[in-house]
């Protein structure tokens, strides 16, 4: 069988790496399309990030270009990418979906990092198989957006167009060698380590730009001013809660004999003293196993600032601590509330697994605490793995391409 992955963008081969290798290690033919021509910062995917996967065949295909004759040519029988549909429409390829069924392949999209929760339901009428990590994910979905799923008639049906499987980005916990990570990075072999997920800059929210900014503070409360944000000037010149932060996390990790490991990407636009005060600045760059996941392995805290980040960490049983933010770049979208809400038992706040706590009350709460203070408590792990994640046994990927296979 011939499969063909979408792997326009080095975050997509992090989703799909697993998929990819259990592909090859059934023996099927493997087809990786890309972009050379993608130019987005830090998501440019290059040969040497294909050859990864030294089995699998990179063909070139230029991003909206028609799809449907390639898919005849190469032969494929199924096309897989996370978020499947968004693409096809945002490329304006989804009038090809008939003649790539004629061609012989069927489309599956999976899931990152709980996203598809997001997704247009109609959707559905392009795509074979929606993957969905968790039925908590899937049912989520379809009430948040009850009226799109209703416009779709009784010709649609959502089960059978949908299936639970896991996370395939999850599965890479289990290729990880913790060993040559700890090696790689200088760390003891039992060196606690404190890894802190970079807060986003480079997004259209206000806050997070004159409060968190690395731009002086006098032009921060000034531009605060001007722009009808008095209110905020006070907080601004009186200290950069971002470095605040990240000094309190310094301090911990030196009262406990802890590594501080910032993790960025390329295009996050940090300020300049997160390297400076991290014991190690990495960026996101490798893919199989990919970097989060290889830190996380490691990691005895994760920081981070309501990321989908909180997902790794609890599939790979660290307990985390969710800094609340400004997130007013993403409040159109339908699944605000649950996952920035930060209400109880919500995917931002899960005590014994994941911990919510203000901006303004972060550093007062690492100051107070020791890593101690942050025990996974099993039980609350489980329930939040079964609700968000779906599986922990890191076959995700095996479960998707079983229900591909079948398909066939």
């Amino acid at each position: 069988m011939t499969l063909g992955f979408v792997a326009f963008r080095k975050g997509f081969l992090r989703v799909l790496g697993s998929l990819i290798q259990a592909a090859l290690d059934r023996s099927h033919r493997v087809v990786l399309l890309w972009d050379p021509e993608q130019a987005k910062p830090g998501e440019a995917v290059t040969p040497a990030d294909l050859a990864v996967w030294p089995g699998a065949e990179p063909h070139a295909y230029h991003l909206g270009a028609p799809l449907a004759p390639v898919v005849e040519r190469l032969g494929l029988r199924a096309l897989v990418a996370p978020s499947l549909d968004t693409y096809l429409r945002a490329a304006r390829l989804e009038g090809e979906v008939d003649a790539i069924r004629r061609a012989g392949a069927r489309l599956y999209s999976v899931d990152y990092a709980f996203e598809t929760v997001t997704a247009d339901p109609a959707g559905y009428r392009l795509i074979d198989t929606t993957f969905y990590t968790s039925q908590y994910q899937r049912e989520l979905h379809w009430r948040l957006m009850a009226e799109g799923f209703a416009r779709l008639g009784p010709g649609v049906d959502r089960a059978a167009r949908s299936a639970v499987a896991g996370s395939s980005m999850m599965d890479q916990l289990a290729v990880v060698d913790r060993a040559a990570v700890r090696k790689r990075y200088g760390l003891a072999s039992d060196q606690p380590v404190v890894l802190l997920m970079s807060l986003k800059m480079a997004v259209p929210d206000q806050w997070r730009r004159l409060h968190w900014g690395g731009s002086p503070r006098l032009w921060r409360a000034a531009r605060a001013a001007l722009g009808g944000h008095g209110d905020w000037v006070p907080e601004i010149l009186r200290g950069h809660g971002y470095r605040e932060l990240v000094l309190a996390l310094r301090a911990l990790c030196r009262r406990e004999g802890a590594a501080l490991i910032v993790k960025s990407r390329e295009k996050n636009a940090d300020p300049g003293f997160l390297r400076r005060l991290a014991d190690v600045f990495v960026y996101d760059e490798a893919l199989y196993p990919y970097t989060s996941m290889e830190l996380m392995a490691v990691a005895s805290l994760c920081v981070h600032f309501q990321s989908g980040a909180v997902l790794e960490a609890a599939f790979a049983g660290v307990p985390s601590l969710s800094v609340a933010v400004s997130q007013s770049h993403l409040e159109d979208y339908a699944s605000f509330d649950e996952v920035y809400g930060g209400r109880p038992w919500s995917l931002q706040n899960f005590p014994g697994i994941v911990w919510p706590v203000g901006h303004r009350e972060a550093v007062g709460r690492i100051e107070r605490s020791g890593l101690g203070a942050f025990a996974v408590d099993p039980e609350a792990r489980r329930r939040y793995v079964e609700k968000f994640l779906g599986f922990d046994d890191t076959r995700s990927s095996v479960r998707i391409l079983e229900a591909i296979e079948r398909a066939d």
